[in-house]
């Protein structure tokens, strides 16, 4: 391991510790600063994504979940009894709205059309945050979806590393919409062209310009 990765992964430790004792300000510096040591590691943008979370600021939690979907699909092994798994997960058709429907079967559907994409179904944090900012950003829009407020204070409690109160989100009757609609996103969103560099696809998800919107 260089000295620049191991710097990296030290910023990120201190900036766990930060999260946990609601210091989301000093956490985001220690992020920056691992971004700067090491900015292939794909959780730093798992991190940033988390306080951008808790904060309320789905559209930047948004893009750095983008950056670390897009790392996993490169980095990560296939594993087809983790997807094997995972797939059941996502048990949920239906209508957001009048305008967005999840398709049936959209896992299963999702790895017919691309094999690789088995890394993403079968990472069920990812898609379960995907959904959890989509929901947020969009919730005024989304007739259809009905979850109790003390439901998603608990999962950002969660995300901090405290203790939660109550019932967690994630193994509610509403962790499979949240899934599939998180992963109904990242597939219209991510981008698969194999010629993409690591710098090239973290520039990508994170400029303005970049449509964050498409569902």
């Amino acid at each position: 391991m260089t000295y620049e990765e191991q710097k990296c992964i030290q910023h990120l430790k201190n900036g766990i510790d930060y999260k946990r004792n609601g210091e989301f300000q000093e956490a985001l510096d220690e992020y920056e600063k691992a971004f700067y040591a090491n900015s292939f590691n794909p959780d730093i943008y798992k991190n940033i994504a988390k306080i951008y979370m808790v904060i309320g600021q789905p559209d930047y939690a948004m893009r750095n979940i983008l950056v670390y979907a897009h790392f996993r699909l490169l980095n990560d092994p296939l594993n087809m009894a983790a997807y094997d798994f995972a797939v059941n997960f996502y048990d949920w058709t239906g209508r957001l709205n009048d305008q967005v429907f999840i398709q049936e079967d959209l896992a299963i559907k999702a790895v017919a059309n691309d094999f690789n994409l088995a890394k993403i179904v079968a990472d069920l944090n990812l898609t379960f945050w995907a959904g959890f900012c989509f929901i947020r950003k969009y919730r005024s829009n989304l007739t259809n979806v009905q979850i109790p407020a003390h439901l998603l204070n608990n999962y950002m409690k969660s995300i901090m590393g405290q203790t939660i109160d109550g019932p967690s989100l994630s193994d509610s009757s509403a962790a499979p919409m949240i899934r599939a609609t998180g992963l109904a996103y990242l597939l219209r969103n991510l981008i698969t062209h194999p010629t993409l560099s690591k710098k090239e696809i973290i520039d990508t998800y994170l400029q303005e310009d970049f449509d964050i919107d498409h569902f």
